[in-house]
């Protein structure tokens, strides 16, 4: 079994992944991916500048 000391963040929108120590959190604590600036939270997603990104995705 492999052990992996460290977690890694996997943006779902643009595939950017980055060590968890170093992404940026917002206000809530939710991760802001370094690629794109997508904050992923429990109700919606949005950019970092407050666009949501859910409101333009098709179902």
């Amino acid at each position: 079994m492999e052990i992996v000391d460290r977690a890694i963040f996997t943006c779902d929108d643009c595939g950017a992944s980055a060590p968890s120590f170093g992404i940026e959190y917002d206000g809530l604590g939710y991760p802001v991916c370094p690629g794109c600036g997508t904050v992923v939270g429990p109700l919606d997603r949005h950019r970092a500048g407050g666009e949501s990104v859910a409101a333009g995705r098709p179902q």
